[in-house]
Order: structure tokens, then C-alpha cells, then sequence
């Protein structure tokens, strides 16, 4: 993968834990506010399901933006050396 594919992939990661960490916890401060939800209302577990999953993609986003930097600093790829 080229300098421009992990770019894009630490950005995708960056927004995904940016959008998903937020609703998280809106979620669980304001239970009433349905329109969160949206497509997650079909997680078994209603809210504790719905906040577990948005908790999981965003250390997902944080997990592959954080991989994706690492790899685009100079001597971390495949080829560096060993220390």
C-alpha cells in the first residue's frame, strides 16, 4: 500500500472513532434521544449492546488510524531494521 492509501486509512480511522465515541456517550447521557440510534436499533441488547458496539468501532477507528500513522513514519515499515 502506497503513502496515499495510509493516509486515507488514518483518516477513516480518525473520523470513525471521531463519530462513533461521541454518539457513545450521548447515548448514555440522554437515553431519550432516539434519533442517535438509527440503524443500531436492531443490536440485541438495547442501549448496553448499542453503546458496547459504538464503544468497539471506535477503538477500531482508533486501532487503524493509530496502525496507519505508525506506518508512514520513516523506519517502521517491513524493511527497517531490527533494534
Amino acid at each position: 500500500m502506497g503513502r496515499g492509501g495510509y493516509l486515507a486509512l488514518e483518516a477513516f480511522g480518525m473520523v470513525l472513532a471521531a463519530l462513533a465515541a461521541p454518539t457513545a456517550i450521548h447515548g448514555v447521557l440522554n437515553r431519550e434521544s432516539e434519533h442517535w440510534w438509527g440503524l443500531l436499533d436492531q443490536v440485541p441488547g438495547s442501549l448496553a449492546g448499542r453503546t458496547v458496539l459504538l464503544g468497539l468501532v471506535a477503538v477500531l477507528g482508533i486501532a487503524y488510524g493509530g496502525w496507519a500513522h505508525l506506518r508512514l513514519q520513516p523506519g517502521t515499515g517491513r524493511d527497517a531494521p531490527s533494534a
